[in-house]
């Protein structure tokens, strides 16, 4: 009676076993995963030039980006940034107005609260100076 009911135990046991672990794993603990969408900035097809924010450009990897850039993907919801701030420059000490990732525009200190991934640094001219490399959510 045992050698019939072993089986059916071990049977039981994998079954209940592989239902409680994870079918897949992220590296990025509770980040939601768009598809399609870059999460490594090595990898993402575009970049948003901080001197002229409002515009969306193809990464070209024979082209070097001067200055400070972010790269990420252009989608319907506006651009998704993959990474940090990257290139070389000086950084705005007083860091109060905000870049949206989601219009594609330079907000001044006073012009509401921002919401998703923006960017805490100074407008300067049409153009935008970063605060710091980190970009809030």
């Amino acid at each position: 009676m045992i050698k019939r009911i072993a089986p059916v135990a071990v049977l039981l046991l994998l079954t209940v076993a592989c239902a409680s672990v994870p079918m897949n794993s992220s590296s990025s603990a509770g980040a939601a995963t768009v598809p399609g969408v870059a999460t490594n900035p090595a990898t993402a097809p575009d970049y948003i030039l901080l001197t002229s924010p409002s515009q969306v450009r193809t990464y070209d990897y024979n082209q070097p980006v001067y200055g400070f850039h972010v790269r990420g993907t252009f989608t319907s919801r506006g651009f998704v940034p993959a990474g940090e701030v990257q290139g070389r420059g000086d950084f705005c000490a007083d860091g109060r107005d905000w870049y949206s990732f989601s219009d594609l525009k330079v907000h001044k200190a006073g012009e509401g609260t921002p919401t998703g991934a923006h960017l805490l640094g100074c407008a300067n001219g049409s153009g935008f100076k970063p605060a710091s490399r980190q970009i809030a959510q």
